[in-house]
């Protein structure tokens, strides 16, 4: 199962691309998805485990996007 968060503004193309890079290099992901209109992102990873991943994923965001935030949106049942 993985999860939904919303994008505070929307992303560039090269930025989604870059973010979707970085979290997909982190060990605990299995998976990173970001929608085609680049409001939301959806994460999966290997163990259910958010807390760690999150906290790296909000960081890249903001740092890659220049202060974008996330927020939960909903479950992503596969």
């Amino acid at each position: 199962m993985g999860r939904y968060y919303h994008l505070s503004k929307k992303v560039t193309d090269n930025e989604s691309k870059e973010i979707a890079k970085e979290l997909q290099s982190l060990d605990d992901v299995a998976s990173v998805e970001i929608t085609e209109d680049h409001e939301y992102i959806k994460i999966v990873t290997r163990d259910d485990q958010f807390a760690d991943v999150m906290g790296n994923a909000v960081n890249i965001c903001s740092r890659i996007a220049k202060g974008v935030e996330l927020s939960f949106a909903r479950f992503a049942f596969e």
